[in-house]
């Protein structure tokens, strides 16, 4: 059975992308801030990632047969004023 690692796999889009795949029979790893505090289910687990540090679960990413990249900045949780948009830009 082949892996797929997804960062931001707990927004909108890896969430349905994660359930898609464990459908489609993928394992399926979620790199996460907080890797302790989320439930997997069958299929699909938490590791560790927290890219302020550049702390990784090397393990995951090992297991990787695909890595698919969603992890970024919410565009729609504050004003686009001229920071906010350098902030978006620079992530």
């Amino acid at each position: 059975m082949e892996t797929v690692v997804i960062t931001g796999g707990s927004g909108l889009i890896g969430n349905h992308l994660a359930k898609f795949l464990v459908e489609e029979d993928y394992n399926v790893i979620l790199l996460s801030r907080t890797p302790d505090k989320n439930k997997g289910s069958t299929n699909i687990r938490f590791a560790g990632w927290n890219p302020s540090t550049g702390e990784i679960d090397k393990k995951a990413i090992e297991e990787a047969d695909y890595i698919v990249h969603l992890a970024g900045e919410n565009i729609g949780a504050k004003s686009w004023t001229a920071s906010r948009k350098k902030e978006i830009e620079n992530i």
